[in-house]
């Protein structure tokens, strides 16, 4: 047995969505990111895919994984909008959607399909990494997150991605690993050499928002004290309120979650803490109706803003930031960076007293990744 295989539990250990019975298909274009499947989930239904893109993925369920070819490029900046200020991170694309099947998501509207589709090239995706991380520190970014169009950790216990990904980070200079994830599975990813350049990220909610929207994501406290696992090992953590979403006993609900923060994290290294209200393309709210009938997030009031998305309005968000923004500040360590994803200068102005623009934002927070590193 591999070193690699006795990290994950032996070769025949499925985890996650498709280890549980009555598990979807397993379909497969790519070699060999198949053959690692194909051998941690014995018995289960493997058919051969033609070629095929994101515009073919419609066709397959909720329940199938996609195993195929990304035939652009892997690394992508962060899908800023014009006139919202943007963290500057760069993507790391790895695949394409989720099953955990939360009633915000917005890549049920993004994508139009409910597969999961994994890229089995990632050979060449970490060789273009490779290329960028040698380019000089004023020619590359400075903060990578796989984490954008599908959850880091969803199925990392079998692709082992993670695990490639974290020691490349670890050797590189002024560059910072993010893994984004509402799992719990961060134990395969404890021993690995990091340097304090992979930050483990965990999407928070308040409690009530976690069980009636998020069921299919671990527990909220069973993922804080996976956030207290990789901060004893090490890591710095990263947590992610986002969506905010307006309902009955709001500010109790995100209180109590920012004191479930300060139980398993108050000592800890944080990295960030990121805020973002409700937002969805005008779109998504028939397809989650359908989908996922029983929601009522979509009952409130909502304005289309400036990026077409729907958002609370502006009052209304800025009350919930400044709530969320003085808890936080009083439970967290003070170098822990409280910022807004994609908000207006407006938005930064009303909660923050000034508009750093993307461009003092992603300074900023590049500032932070080179501290945890100790290159700063």
């Amino acid at each position: 047995m591999t070193n690699e295989a006795k990290r994950q539990g032996g070769p025949n250990r499925a985890t996650g969505p498709l280890a549980t019975k009555g598990g979807g298909r397993i379909l497969i274009e790519d070699e060999f990111l198949g053959e690692r499947f194909a051998e941690r989930f014995p018995g289960r239904e493997f058919s051969r895919l033609p070629p095929i893109g994101p515009a073919d993925y419609s066709a397959f369920g909720r329940r199938d994984l996609l195993v195929t070819r990304h035939r652009g490029a892997f690394i992508k900046p962060c899908p800023a909008t014009p006139n919202y200020n943007c963290c500057g991170l760069a993507i790391f694309h790895f695949g394409l959607g989720c099953t955990m099947g939360c009633r915000y998501c917005i890549l049920e509207a993004y994508l139009g399909a409910e597969a999961l589709a994994l890229f089995g090239n990632v050979e060449e995706g970490l060789a273009e990494l490779k290329n960028i991380l040698a380019l000089p520190p004023d020619k590359r970014p400075k903060r990578f997150c796989t984490g954008e169009f599908t959850d880091s950790l969803l199925l990392d216990e079998n692709t082992a991605l993670a695990a490639r990904m974290a020691p490349i980070f670890a050797k590189s200079r002024a560059a910072t690993l993010e893994l984004k994830t509402k799992t719990d599975r961060v134990d395969h990813l404890l021993g690995l050499e990091h340097n304090g350049r992979t930050v483990i990220s965990f999407s928070v909610n308040a409690p009530g928002v976690c069980r009636s929207e998020e069921a299919g994501a671990a527990p909220l406290p069973a993922r804080l004290e996976a956030a207290r696992r990789a901060a004893k090992a090490g890591f710095p953590i990263g947590l992610h309120f986002d969506p905010l979403i307006d309902h009955p006993g709001w500010e109790d609900g995100y209180r109590e979650t920012v004191r479930l923060i300060g139980q398993h994290l108050g000592q800890a290294t944080v990295a960030w803490v990121s805020l973002g209200c409700f937002r969805y393309l005008p779109s998504l709210k028939n397809v989650m109706l359908e989908r996922r009938p029983g929601t009522r997030i979509y009952d409130g009031e909502f304005i289309r803003g400036g990026d077409g998305k729907m958002r609370y309005p502006r009052p209304l968000r800025a009350r919930m930031y400044k709530a969320l923004v003085a808890a936080l500040k009083e439970t967290l360590r003070p170098e822990t960076v409280i910022y807004m994803c994609m908000e207006s200068p407006r938005l930064w102005r009303d909660v923050f007293g000034h508009d750093p623009s993307t461009e003092g934002l992603t300074a900023l927070l590049d500032r932070r990744a080179l501290e945890l590193s100790g290159e700063v």
